[in-house]
């Protein structure tokens, strides 16, 4: 009688544990939820103190120039002239947004989104991808896991996948 009921407390105890596990890991960052946090650029602050146009560089996916700006949490990590990162990582929910214009001085087309969040369900290689319209239309959702993305900024030259910092 004792064994069995042993047994039972033993798969209760470990029902219950991977009930917690798959909450913590099963998280999921919204596009709704990025698109909400990318819009207050005051809060940013862009990548060596400018918030100048730069050139992308080719064969960029993102258009002919650039601005990019960090959120709070990022800029913690990155050097005082918001040139390079300073620790090795970036912490979770640092947030870097790329503006993308087709010609310098000219309209804003998109939004590209990196926002670190290591254990989201929804991340590729520590980072959930995405790409908005200026209206905040979906062009490519935080859903797909960054399957475009990951290849492209897996250089060994680049900082915690972030390009910038060796482009320009």
């Amino acid at each position: 009688m004792m064994t069995r009921k042993y047994s039972w407390i033993i798969i209760v105890f470990f029902l219950i544990t991977s009930c917690v596990s798959k909450k913590e890991e099963g998280v999921i960052i919204s596009d709704a939820t990025l698109i909400s946090m990318l819009q207050p650029v005051s809060s940013f602050t862009y990548y060596r103190n400018s918030n100048d146009t730069l050139d992308a560089m080719s064969p960029s996916p993102h258009f002919f120039y650039v601005r990019v700006r960090f959120n709070p949490k990022a800029l913690s990590v990155l050097n005082d002239s918001v040139s390079d990162l300073n620790a090795s990582v970036f912490p979770d929910e640092s947030m870097v947004v790329k503006e993308v214009y087709d010609e310098r001085g000219g309209a804003l087309q998109s939004y590209a989104v990196m926002f670190k969040m290591r254990n989201a369900a929804n991340s590729g290689s520590g980072w959930v991808w995405s790409e908005y319209g200026p209206d905040g239309s979906i062009r490519y959702s935080a859903g797909l896991t960054g399957g475009n993305c990951v290849s492209c900024h897996s250089s060994p030259t680049n900082s915690d996948l972030v390009k910038t910092f060796g482009l320009h």
